[in-house]
């Protein structure tokens, strides 16, 4: 008996931890849905491209609050907080379901939804991955990170495919009743997660923010990692939410919904094969050398977008999602394991906010180049510029390495 137990307590394998990777498989499905849905329910509404990346904007700026949330979550039990925001999702869907059935479903209707959509999933992201440690020994984080994450790609992906299949054959108000319901059997698998998070201090506000921004301040490699992963979600988040439905509309015509959901799809289909790169241990701990590499070449796959591909587009999404989620997996390991157990909450909410920061300005920035140039030559001078910067970084780093070296050396 004591050997059958001392092996249970050799895995990340536990009750808790496998019902909350169901619960995030049905949550990430769902939110596959309407991360797809929303965007071609605008043009249904409305047909404006410009709109799409209006109502892309509204979406994603509650992402940046999460600087707020960080002695909230710090504050309240990790569980309860993503309960609560997988019930209030399901509340939504099932809104939206009522107004598309009686035809009231207005496209600022639907920004108001995403716009509380995504709040709640600002606070479920940093709850969830606070909540892991809590669940599963140190030595063991690597492994239920990264197959947290796994679970987290694989609702997204069979979401968005789900979602673009049957738009073309159901109904807005039902494939929003669906998804209700995969939100509420999320939450209820969250409840019955059985965890003792330690007593939870009062947070002292803007007290508890400063604690973590000076930590955060203090460490110039956090502040590195902090300022990739912004530059990164700047680059992708408008390129997936507004350039995506844009692009899938001008190359594939009638079959956009389709296009749209097998592009966004292996764009996580990636993010999977990337994350399980890491799963596998086929990672590098030269974080700060990996980001202007990885940078440069995915520069180079969005200025191939310029050209007519005939389908390879899917391709593109692929490998950028490789790309992606190889250095946003690792980046997350890395906080989870420098940063002390009692400022989890606040750091990653804070780390969570400033990088998320970049995804509505990116919706932005290509919302406001889509009033000067084609989609075509958005994707040209975004590829080109990131070649440039990044590509001349990486020669400037292995340049002052093998000065370091020779100086070594002499000495």
């Amino acid at each position: 008996m004591k050997r059958i137990k001392n092996r249970r307590n050799q895995t990340y394998r536990t009750p808790s931890y496998a019902k909350l990777w169901a619960a995030q498989v049905f949550s990430s499905a769902a939110d596959g849905v309407w991360l797809i849905a929303l965007p071609l329910l605008v043009l249904d509404l409305t047909g404006s491209k410009i709109l799409v990346g209006v109502i892309s904007f509204i979406e994603l700026v509650p992402l940046t609050f999460g600087v707020f949330t960080g002695p909230l979550i710090d504050s309240f039990r990790k569980k309860s907080i993503l309960y609560i925001c997988n019930t209030g999702r399901a509340a939504i869907m099932v809104l939206l379901a009522m107004l598309s059935a009686n035809h009231l479903l207005s496209v600022w209707i639907a920004g108001a939804c995403a716009f509380f959509l995504s709040l709640q999933s600002m606070l479920f992201a940093p709850a969830k991955v606070a909540l892991i440690p809590l669940l599963v020994r140190q030595k063991h984080l690597d492994q239920a990170t990264s197959l947290m994450n796994t679970s987290d790609l694989i609702g997204l992906i069979v979401g968005k495919l789900i979602c673009g299949v049957l738009l073309a054959t159901i109904p807005f108000s039902f494939l929003f009743t669906i998804n209700g319901a995969a939100f509420f059997i999320s939450a209820v698998l969250i409840l019955l997660i059985r965890t003792s998070e330690p007593i939870v201090q009062k947070s002292k506000g803007t007290e508890d923010m400063k604690a973590g921004y000076r930590m955060l301040k203090g460490n110039k490699t956090w502040l590195t990692s902090v300022g990739y992963f912004f530059i990164v979600n700047l680059v992708i988040a408008g390129l997936i939410s507004v350039m995506g439905p844009i692009l899938a509309v001008e190359r594939f015509g009638k079959d956009y919904s389709v296009w749209f959901a097998v592009m966004y799809a292996l764009f996580q289909a990636g993010m999977l094969l990337g994350n399980l790169a890491v799963f596998f241990k086929w990672n590098t701990k030269h974080l700060v050398r990996l980001y202007p590499r990885t940078l440069t070449g995915a520069g180079a796959l969005i200025m191939i977008l310029f050209f007519p591909l005939h389908g390879f587009e899917c391709v593109i999404f692929l490998v950028l999602g490789i790309i992606i989620s190889y250095i946003d997996v690792q980046t997350v390991l890395y906080f989870q394991k420098t940063v002390p157990t009692a400022y989890f909450g606040r750091i990653f909410a804070l780390i969570f906010s400033i990088v998320k920061m970049g995804e509505p300005l990116s919706a932005a920035l290509y919302t406001a180049l889509l009033l000067l140039m084609t989609a075509n030559y958005i994707f040209l001078s975004i590829g080109l510029s990131l070649i440039l910067i990044f590509f001349t970084l990486s020669v400037m780093q292995i340049v002052q390495r093998t000065s370091h070296e020779k100086a070594d050396r002499s000495v």
